[in-house]
C-alpha cells in the first residue's frame, strides 16, 4: 500500500521504540514522517501545520492523545489514536472528540496503514 501524493504524518509517542517503528513503516510506505515524542510537542506541531494525518499514543505523561485531539482545531489533521491498555473512559473520550480510528497496540502494519490512507483521503467538511 502506498502514500497519497505529499500526504504528511505526524507520529506521537513518548516511546522512541515504538516512534522509530512507526516512521520505518511509514515511509517505507511513502509517507513523509515527524515526530513528537509528547503531547505538547505535538499540539505545537500541529498548530504550526502541514500535517495530512496524526498517529498518535494515548498514555503519554503529562498530555495525553485525547486531551491533544481535542485542543486541534479544524480539519486537517485527522488524527489515529493508539493504545496498549486504554482505560474505557479514555476510548470514549477519544471518540467524542471525534478521532478517525482508534488502534490497539499490538497492531497489524497492514491494518494500520488502511488507517492511515484512509484519513489521508478522507473529504473535509465545507460546511
Amino acid at each position: 500500500m502506498t502514500a497519497p501524493p505529499d500526504t504528511s504524518v505526524l507520529v506521537v509517542d513518548d516511546e522512541q521504540g515504538m516512534r522509530e517503528t512507526l516512521v520505518d513503516i511509514l515511509e517505507g510506505a511513502g509517507y513523509g514522517v515527524d515526530t513528537a515524542n509528547d503531547g505538547n510537542g505535538a499540539l505545537a506541531r500541529v498548530r504550526d501545520g502541514g500535517f495530512d494525518v496524526v498517529v498518535m499514543d494515548i498514555k503519554m505523561p503529562g498530555r495525553d492523545g485525547v486531551s491533544v485531539l481535542r485542543e486541534v482545531d479544524g480539519p486537517p489533521p485527522e488524527v489515529i489514536l493508539m493504545t496498549a491498555y486504554a482505560l474505557e473512559e479514555q476510548l470514549r473520550g477519544a471518540i467524542d472528540a471525534k478521532a478517525y480510528a482508534v488502534v490497539h497496540k499490538p497492531f497489524h502494519v497492514a491494518h494500520l496503514l488502511r488507517l492511515v490512507a484512509g484519513a489521508a483521503n478522507r473529504p473535509t467538511d465545507s460546511t
